[in-house]
């Protein structure tokens, strides 16, 4: 387990320091990680989550190399800590770029959830299901997608959505071309 964490780092060109800042922790406890020393299945999740990330590694990939599952990050939810959910969602339009979120007290059904970063901002949103008139949607097609406020269908049956960008704006975006879908969740940046 040690030696594909070291393998993995060296390949990177990263340092234990470079390991233990993200991990949160000191280049003593990354050096013991990789002699074995301490078993990484004990490891918090806090510091799993920064070394994935500082070794830009699914965890499905980091699984393959070290051979220690992490069920609390797979594709579907888990509890690791009572109360909190995980969820590995796709960022839309970034290959093999996922977000992990951590929801305590708030359930969702993982499948088919999406995320889309805009400005500061990332809005989680479901393929396929449909928005209310006057709730959050992200529009996709040809041209990407952008979140916005789902006003319904014109007469010719096009989907109007105004823009959350100044200035605001409806577009009519036709049906043929374009899918709205559903905001289930909006997380605020800095």
């Amino acid at each position: 387990m040690g030696e594909a964490l070291r393998r993995r780092r060296k390949e990177l060109g990263l340092t234990l320091g470079d390991v233990a800042r993200s991990m949160g922790t000191s280049d003593g406890y990354v050096w013991k990680l990789e002699q074995g020393l301490i078993n990484l299945q004990n490891v918090p999740l806090p510091k799993i989550i920064g070394l994935l990330k500082v070794l830009r590694w699914t965890p499905e990939e980091f699984t393959l190399a070290t051979g220690v599952p992490l069920p609390g990050l797979s594709e579907k939810t888990e509890e690791t800590v009572p109360g909190v959910s995980l969820y590995k969602v796709p960022v839309y339009g970034e290959e093999e770029v996922y977000v992990i979120l951590g929801l305590p007290g708030l359930a969702l059904d993982p499948a088919d959830l999406v995320a889309l970063r805009h400005g500061k901002g990332l809005y989680l949103f479901r393929r396929g299901e449909s928005p209310e008139p006057g709730r959050l949607c992200v529009a996709e097609g040809e041209e990407g997608a952008f979140p916005g406020e789902y006003m319904g269908l014109n007469p010719k049956r096009s989907h109007l959505v105004r823009t959350l960008d100044c200035p605001r704006e409806v577009r009519v975006l036709p049906k043929e071309s374009w899918e709205v879908h559903r905001i289930v969740l909006r997380v605020e940046g800095e």
